[in-house]
């Protein structure tokens, strides 16, 4: 009997073993976020979302570390996840334990904690050496999309200095009224009977009547506020609301805007009232010590009760669960923003003083 075969000793010769590794990717297949609702009726419900491959990681080879730079969401759950990691030269993939120095091999079906920082070891094929990384899966440390308060020192309310100026040089002019507020390049006042607004484009030198659209008699007179915001669809522009209780109606705000244009050859902006509408549910409502911020895009409209949110420029004004007051029983309040993009709230007859921040998806 004969017997041949097509294996020989060179074969062993095609299988090559390296002694040097490293990690070249890792990613999250899959990762569990719980969204936390409330229906209209006031019920909470939570349902899950699972995002594959959401943020990117990057490595330091140099500080053997793996990160994300930007973060998951605060409700994501991370101590169930499906990773992707690949390896150089096919090198040997295993994780050290939680609670002791056990490793045990990495398969990207098993699911992993990484709640906290994870030590995982690529072992060079030919078992000679490995290297030893830390991977941090970094998540927001307060909910996503939800307004988040912080209550502060009460002497760490931001101090509008710009705003002081205005009001230092439209009080010693007798022919002025009320300063109303600045934006880019133009201020505005009242006039000394509040009949018409008053603009300066020189600093405060000079004032003159604004081109008012519709019928003065509109024009908020008490606990009114103003906004100023870069508008969007043109350069060299602001987007201006005026918003507060005005002669004709003591149940909903008068709510004027302007758009001032700046760059060479645009026509003067006029300030234009929109409208009451009967059919319009969300007409922002008559409003003490009112205060109007541009925050996160939107406009705000604050005081002591609630606060409502204009995502139209001042069209409609609405609630949302998201948004809420510090406390619920605040008296008198004012609100801005400061530099870095936080939302500053600040109880007058209290000196109680709150810093908002919203983190976005």
């Amino acid at each position: 009997m004969l017997l041949t075969s097509c294996l020989n000793s060179s074969d062993d010769s095609d299988i090559t073993y390296y002694n040097d590794t490293a990690i070249t990717n890792f990613s999250l297949t899959t990762v569990n976020r719980y969204i936390h609702t409330t229906s209209k009726s006031g019920k909470d419900s939570v349902y899950k979302q699972t995002l594959t491959n959401p943020v990117n990681f990057s490595i330091d080879q140099y500080k053997k570390i793996i990160y994300n730079t930007d973060s998951l969401n605060a409700d994501c759950d991370l101590s169930h996840v499906l990773v992707s990691i690949g390896a150089k030269n096919n090198g040997y993939i295993v994780i050290k334990s939680l609670i002791s120095d056990t490793l045990f091999t990495y398969s990207s079906t098993d699911s992993l904690d990484f709640s906290q920082p994870r030590d995982i070891r690529v072992v060079a094929n030919d078992g000679t050496g490995y290297r030893a990384y830390q991977v941090y899966i970094n998540k927001h440390q307060v909910e996503t999309g939800k307004l988040m308060w912080e209550k502060m020192d009460a002497g760490s309310y931001p101090v509008d200095n710009e705003k002081k100026r205005w009001e230092e040089i439209v009080a010693a002019n007798d022919q002025l009224g009320p300063f109303i507020g600045a934006g880019t390049k133009e201020a505005y006042a009242y006039n000394k009977d509040m009949t018409a607004i008053m603009v300066s484009k020189d600093g405060g030198v000079e004032w003159t009547a604004d081109i008012i659209d519709d019928d003065a008699s509109l024009l908020p007179k008490e606990s009114f506020a103003f906004v100023s915001y870069p508008y969007s669809a043109n350069d060299q522009t602001d987007y201006q609301i005026l918003a507060g209780v005005s002669q004709e109606s003591e149940i909903s705000c008068s709510v004027w805007r302007k758009i001032a244009e700046y760059a060479e050859g645009s026509l003067p902006g006029k300030w234009a009232y929109i409208p009451f509408e009967p059919y319009n549910r969300y007409n922002l409502p008559a409003m003490i010590n009112l205060s109007l911020v541009y925050f996160h895009g939107r406009v705000l409209a604050i005081d002591s009760n609630w606060i409502r949110i204009s995502r139209d420029s001042g069209i409609t004004w609405k609630t949302s669960e998201d948004m809420q007051l510090p406390a619920n029983d605040l008296t008198s309040v004012e609100a801005c923003t400061d530099s870095e993009g936080a939302l500053w709230l600040k109880d007058k007859n209290t000196d109680n003083v709150w810093r908002g921040i919203l983190v976005e998806e």
